[in-house]
């Protein structure tokens, strides 16, 4: 199985999204990641998927994305020529005895802190989904009360989606 990240193009109105991720279950696919958000085109959306399938299969759920009525364009992106992102906001129980240790902890990694009181922290990180991952690994050792993960937002540094 690979880690496939595809780019669509919709209208901007309701029920596209049920569309495209109905496409996703009926066919048995699963999606590892979500993002959606309008574009500089209020009319347009796009939307990110992450999922995981062999090569034969993308294929197939590419075709079927492009016969949806309010698909405007299905891009696969390529991972060397990606950037991709997902936004993590993770919420810490943190004694002021811990702080100096948690800043260390976080020497490796471009964190902001939105909000810290007493005991609390909120962290905001942005990198790939790998750097999420070892952010999480990090903080292990600390309480966390929340964490919300956007899902993966990716665009192309060669190839420009266009509509079909």
């Amino acid at each position: 199985m690979n880690t496939w990240l595809l780019a669509l193009l919709v209208n901007n109105h309701f029920g596209v999204l049920m569309r495209v991720t109905g496409l996703f279950s009926r066919r048995g696919y699963n999606i590892a990641s979500l993002s959606v958000g309008e574009t500089n085109d209020p009319d347009i959306s796009r939307i990110t998927i992450q999922t995981h399938t062999d090569g034969a299969a993308i294929h197939q759920i590419i075709k079927q994305l492009e016969k949806l009525e309010d698909v405007k364009s299905v891009a696969l992106l390529p991972g060397a020529e990606t950037i991709a992102r997902e936004l993590l906001i993770i919420k810490l129980v943190v004694p002021a005895a811990r702080r100096g240790a948690l800043a260390e902890a976080l020497s490796g990694f471009d964190c902001k802190m939105p909000y810290e009181d007493e005991n609390k922290i909120i962290l905001e990180f942005t990198g790939s989904t790998a750097r999420c991952g070892e952010l999480i690994g990090v903080l292990d050792s600390y309480t966390v009360l929340e964490l919300c993960r956007t899902g993966v937002t990716a665009m192309s540094t060669v190839h420009q989606i266009q509509s079909i």
